[in-house]
């Protein structure tokens, strides 16, 4: 998440009051806070976001957490950046997170029993943007908010989504710096879901290498397509190495480490078949539904 960390705090730095109406489906006021304790600094990460909200009167702060990855440890962290912000502003905290690639759901709260106490429950709003139906957005939404466009659900092919979005902001953003930062933002955000030769055909390309924010974005993509690389060199290596990627999968995703498939796979000489299974495995948000697309993937 590292090399958006720029991206998503010019973003939320400049049009936060559009997030957060997003957020909460009704305007709403915003004020920064920049009068934040070193603790909170040194814990609270680059791409989070507080915030002072006013809604038909009512004060409160809200917390903001963009996640591009499943994070199994996300709830406890936003636990403890919520108690902090509580503690500091004395004031009730809105807790939020904002899921960039749709990763594996989980429960919208973190409770933590101890003998005959419940010590801890906690409950936070969890925002999948694959979930979200994005043509509002897309045709008359925001323009500020047009570089999360690609990342919701778009009845539109990726060419023709981020077509629009870059003749919105051609057409309706009229301050060439705010233009640059939303069209470097677009093309950033899509390479999380669209594969980057559709972001290049479709976007031009000089006016994305001039601009600074782009420089990280560069390097991630150069990185993703060496990993890319060692993945299908992996891939056309020994099998065992598809069945340890297909483990790793589904721990990433479902938090659970199923050891037990490494013998159930040994047998497989397939590697087509692991290729497929290790795709699913990659899909697959429980270890239920891996379940079933191995029955039907393997049906003996």
């Amino acid at each position: 998440m590292a090399e958006y960390d720029l991206i998503i705090k010019a973003l939320a730095g400049r049009y936060m009051d559009k997030i957060a109406s997003f957020i909460r489906g009704v305007e709403v006021s915003v004020e920064q806070l920049e009068d934040r304790d070193k603790e909170a600094v040194a814990v609270q990460r680059t791409s989070d976001v507080l915030v002072k909200i006013r809604e038909n009167g009512y004060e409160y702060l809200m917390l903001v957490e963009f996640q591009a990855r499943p994070d199994r440890k996300m709830p406890g962290r936003l636990l403890q950046y919520t108690a902090m912000h509580h503690c500091r502003y004395e004031r009730p905290v809105y807790p939020v997170v904002i899921n960039l690639t749709g990763g594996s759901r989980r429960e919208e709260r973190y409770r933590m029993d101890c003998v005959d106490l419940t010590v801890v429950d906690f409950s936070f709003r969890w925002i999948n943007l694959e979930e979200v139906s994005g043509r509002e957005l897309l045709y008359t939404g925001p323009v500020e908010l047009l570089p999360l466009a690609p990342l919701m659900r778009q009845d539109d092919p990726p060419e023709a989504v981020l077509e629009k979005c870059a003749n919105r902001l051609h057409n309706e953003v009229q301050a060439e710096d705010e233009r640059n930062i939303l069209y470097v933002a677009l093309a950033a955000l899509s390479s999380l879901k669209f594969p980057k030769e559709v972001i290049l055909k479709v976007l031009e390309v000089s006016k994305l290498e001039n601009l600074p924010l782009f420089d990280g974005i560069r390097e991630e993509w150069e990185a993703r397509g060496k990993a890319e690389g060692k993945a299908e060199g992996r891939a056309e290596g020994l099998g065992e190495g598809i069945v340890e990627a297909i483990i790793e999968a589904l721990e990433e995703n479902t938090g659970q480490k199923p050891n037990w498939i490494k013998k159930s796979l040994s047998a497989v000489d397939d590697r087509d078949l692991l290729k497929k299974i290790l795709r699913r495995a990659v899909k697959s948000k429980t270890m239920d539904e891996f379940n079933q697309a191995l029955k039907e993937l393997m049906p003996n």
